[in-house]
C-alpha cells in the first residue's frame, strides 16, 4: 500500500491460476439470518451521502435558477 510501483510485488499467471484452482474447491460462503439486511445498511451509509449532496446540489440549482430569473 505504501510502497512505490517499482517496489510492489506483481502476482504471476502461476500464483493467479493456483488461487483459481483452490477457489473451485471451496464451498461458497452462506449468509447467516440478518447478514441482508446488513449488507443493505452498509450501501445505504456508502450512497446515501452523495445521493444527498447531488440532490442538494439540483435542487439549489433548480431554487436559483427559478428565483433569480424567474
Amino acid at each position: 500500500m505504501f510502497l512505490r510501483k517499482s517496489q510492489k510485488r506483481k502476482m504471476t499467471a502461476a500464483e493467479a491460476d493456483a488461487i483459481f484452482e483452490k477457489a473451485k474447491t471451496e464451498e461458497p460462503l452462506e449468509l447467516e439470518k440478518g447478514d441482508i439486511p446488513a449488507m443493505i445498511l452498509a450501501a445505504l451509509i456508502v450512497f446515501l451521502p452523495f445521493i444527498l449532496v447531488l440532490s442538494g446540489a439540483m435542487v439549489f440549482l433548480w431554487w436559483f435558477i427559478t428565483s433569480v430569473w424567474g
